[in-house]
């Protein structure tokens, strides 16, 4: 049975391989958190995975993750979160003329990438307000097969 894991994983390296959207989120792609001090970078956050059942087992499951570009404010933050943002969405769910995506999964094979909704929002510092997070990304439907 492969391993559910894989498929944000290939996600992450998906992502983290780009170097258009390396050059505007330099500190990387990171699953839930960055490491300190980072300032731009890529979030990937698995909200709900569901599995789909067939003959007396699983034949696909579908996961959903909330990806998303973050940069602080003294960063230049909003033009690099919503440029990174276009990237990912180009990545992740091309819109025709450009052809659709491809996700390499170990043990899998991709049925479907697609963007369920837009994400834009700006996070201030609780602590000192004049400090905040420009986040744009959205939410993104992962199907793949057994």
């Amino acid at each position: 049975m492969p391993d559910s894991s894989a498929i944000g994983n290939a996600l992450i390296a998906k992502l983290g391989a780009d170097t258009t959207l390396l050059a505007l989120m330099p500190n990387g792609v990171y699953e839930d958190v960055a490491p300190p001090g980072s300032t731009r970078f890529v979030i990937v956050s698995l909200i709900i995975a569901s599995d789909i059942g067939m003959f007396n087992g699983r034949a696909c499951e579908e996961h959903q993750y909330l990806v998303e570009a973050r940069a602080l404010s003294t960063s230049g933050s909003a033009s690099a979160a919503s440029a990174a943002a276009k990237i990912i969405d180009d990545l992740l769910d091309p819109q025709p003329p450009l052809p659709p995506a491809t996700l390499t999964v170990p043990g899998y094979v991709l049925m479907t990438i697609r963007r369920d909704e837009f994400v834009r929002t700006r996070e201030f510092d609780e602590a000192d307000p004049a400090i905040s997070w420009r986040r744009r990304g959205g939410r993104y439907t992962v199907a793949c097969s057994l």
